[in-house]
């Protein structure tokens, strides 16, 4: 873990982020053109969001799949200036955590070294 500098600000739009559990079914949609790795899916809530595609083992079909690990579309809002703690990088998009208002994603290029 270290410390890491928001360089541009980033505001979730996503109110009511997907969350699943291993095993979870899930409804699989498209793949992001913006961010390789991610695809869109349903969650067992009926929530549509993105999530990473290698935490889902996919059926047959391609539209479906069960969940590999468990998963939160949590994204946090920062600005310019704000220190984070980074956890981990996946598909261009960091796991950090605030001191006062959680952990959540951020996008790799809002970030620098502290």
């Amino acid at each position: 873990m270290s410390d890491v500098s928001v360089v541009r600000g980033h505001k979730s739009d996503y109110p009511n982020p997907v969350s699943f559990e291993v095993g979870d079914r899930l409804l699989v949609g498209e793949q992001d053109t913006e961010y390789a790795g991610w695809v869109s899916i349903t969650d067992p809530q009926g929530l549509v969001g993105w999530a990473p595609l290698d935490y889902i083992e996919l059926a047959d079909d391609g539209a479906s799949g069960i969940a590999l690990k468990p998963y939160s579309a949590r994204e946090l809002d920062v600005e310019p200036g704000e220190r984070l703690t980074f956890k981990y990088e996946h598909c261009q998009w960091c796991w950090v955590e605030h001191k006062t208002r959680g952990a959540g994603w951020v996008p790799r290029e809002c970030l620098g070294k502290a």
